[in-house]
């Protein structure tokens, strides 16, 4: 990349767990494109997976809208979808994923709010 680049890819998909796959490929991608090493894309792979599949439990429907940011430090993922009626974290059910986020990623938060479900990335370069 060059100095103050920033590449950016946007994600629309239904909330189908079948489309967590192209969330997939498109991290893969752009942790290559970052130069990631093949151990650091796997684990941006993974920690997408992690992060859409939460969100995807979350949602009351759709679209689920990810956007993946690319500069010369990290690579950034954001996704939100409207939360489905009583929608909250099950810590419990979190917890693992937790744990694996903790490895796969620098830092990452998940929440709902006023009706959205949201997740955020970060991995560095």
């Amino acid at each position: 990349m060059m100095d103050g680049e920033v590449s950016v890819v946007r994600l629309e998909l239904p909330v189908d767990t079948r489309y967590i796959r192209v969330a997939r490929l498109v991290a893969s991608g752009m942790g290559a494109t970052a130069g990631l090493d093949v151990d650091a894309v796997d684990d941006l792979r993974i920690a997408v997976d992690e992060l859409c599949s939460a969100l995807f439990e979350l949602a009351g429907g759709g679209p689920v809208a990810l956007t993946f940011q690319l500069n010369e430090q990290a690579v950034d993922v954001e996704g939100r979808a409207p939360a489905a009626p009583a929608a909250r974290i099950d810590k419990e059910r979190f917890a693992l994923s937790e744990q694996i986020l903790g490895v796969a990623c620098d830092r990452y938060s998940l929440d709902v709010d006023d009706g959205v479900a949201r997740f955020s990335l970060h991995k560095q370069i």
